[in-house]
């Protein structure tokens, strides 16, 4: 009963993973495909670390929305470096219900729905194949 226990908790956890980069695969895709494209400011770069304690680096940008209301979105992380700094311009897309949000065009190549989705499906392949083995486990 114990290993089926280890496999079930394996496979609730890579089902979980497998869904959270399926879900950021769709949002990235949305704001690729629908996004509007502007231009705006770099106005700060906010560094934290990830779990290994590596760099993290996500440049602040801020930009006017087509009413004139000005917001700071928030760029996807570069590690160990970021080619920007305060006061650069820089394309980049928005979706209008998620302004915050946003992917820098030249910088945010890593955002893309092939390396999100790609996860999304190896973590979900995972998921399965440890269900399979909590259920073979059985006696």
């Amino acid at each position: 009963m114990g290993e089926f226990l280890v496999w079930t908790l394996f496979a609730v956890v890579f089902a979980g993973a497998a869904v959270a980069m399926g879900r950021e695969a769709w949002r990235i895709h949305g704001v690729r495909r629908h996004g509007i494209r502007t231009t705006g400011v770099v106005v700060g770069i906010w560094e934290t670390t990830d779990g290994d304690g590596d760099a993290q680096l996500y440049p602040q940008v801020r930009y006017a929305l087509p009413g004139g209301r000005e917001v700071v979105g928030e760029g996807g992380a570069h590690a160990i470096r970021s080619p920007l700094s305060e006061g650069d311009t820089v394309e980049l897309l928005y979706r209008p219900e998620d302004p915050e949000r946003i992917i820098l065009i030249a910088y945010d190549r890593h955002m893309n729905i092939w390396v999100h989705g790609g996860l999304s499906l190896v973590l979900g392949a995972l998921a399965l194949l440890w269900t399979l083995s909590a259920i073979i486990s059985l006696p």
